[in-house]
């Protein structure tokens, strides 16, 4: 022991007595480092010590992670076609690709068939009731005008009088306004211009509309007509009867364009008339009635077969 020991300090003051490296001087361990380059092993033990190219390294993890973070973020969108089946908007009422539930076919109901009852047209309306004073004034003057040239001349008569007093206005407008245009030297243009590129083609479905009423009131007519001539009712037939003989003397003391006039009088005089007082003309209408209706019932219990048979 005692003899090892002066072998022991004097290892130990011999490397205390080592002298540093030089900054230019090789060291044991390079030399090592080369022999594992050659041999192709550095890199399994210079790594963890030396850690050779971490730049490299950090970069090519910076792109795995990336693409990892990619393909993840894409696993989690949904596709355009597939949507997720949880999401609110997955949820529709009805599904493009379910198939359609027959619904059940609704019967229609059974229309009533149309009632012969009178158009109740507004424009006609408002003509006979004066809605509009000059617009009625018009159209009643020009009817009354037209129905007493027709109780003097013939109706060939009339109507080339009145088409040569239309071409003698519209004539002298077009040479009036020709004249003042060429004074002026001006370009006015045709003085019918608009109404000549208006449409005043009639609407097929206002033609449609007044054939349906003009069909509603001939089936009215014929319907009644058979009820009459028939003979179905025999106190109506009568009736019918004692209304046409009465008109045989009106026949005899008017002819038929008297008769139109005094309709187209009636037409735009009556209802204006009974709207102003209708309370009073009511009245005396219902006593009337009355009293048709009491002689009329006194006149079938006298004659005999002539009772109307209860409903």
């Amino acid at each position: 022991m005692d003899e090892q020991s002066p072998d022991i300090s004097s290892s130990h003051s011999g490397d205390e007595r080592r002298e540093p490296a030089q900054p230019g001087e090789r060291k044991p361990w390079d030399d090592l480092d080369d022999v594992l380059d050659l041999t192709g092993g550095a890199g399994q033990f210079s790594q963890p010590f030396s850690g050779s190219h971490p730049a490299r390294d950090i970069e090519e993890e910076e792109e795995e992670e990336e693409e990892e973070r990619g393909a993840w973020k894409d696993s989690l969108e949904p596709s355009p076609v597939e949507e997720e089946p949880g999401s609110i908007d997955s949820i529709s009422p009805v599904s493009p690709h379910s198939p359609a539930v027959p619904s059940a076919p609704m019967e229609e109901p059974e229309r009533p068939p149309a009632p012969c009852t009178a158009p109740s047209g507004s424009v006609v309306v408002d003509l006979i009731y004066w809605r509009d004073i000059k617009r009625s004034g018009v159209v009643f003057g020009a009817s009354l005008f037209l129905l007493l040239s027709l109780s003097v001349f013939s109706i060939v008569s009339v109507l080339a009088y009145i088409a040569l007093a239309l071409l003698s206005v519209t004539i002298s407008l077009r040479i009036y306004k020709g004249i003042l245009q060429a004074i002026q030297k001006s370009e006015g243009g045709h003085p019918f211009r608009s109404i000549l590129e208006s449409n005043l083609a009639v609407p097929e479905d206002l033609v449609q509309k007044y054939c349906n009423v003009a069909l509603n009131h001939v089936n009215c007519t014929v319907k009644e007509l058979r009820h009459l001539f028939l003979v179905e009712d025999l106190v109506d037939s009568l009736k019918f009867a004692v209304l046409m003989w009465v008109f045989t003397y009106i026949g005899a003391l008017f002819n038929g364009l008297t008769l139109l006039i005094v309709a187209l009088i009636s037409l735009f005089s009556i209802p204006v008339i009974y709207e102003r007082h209708q309370t009073q003309v009511d009245h005396y209408l219902a006593l009337v009635n009355k009293n048709l209706k009491s002689t009329s019932d006194l006149i079938l219990s006298k004659v005999p077969g002539l009772k109307r048979k209860a409903e």
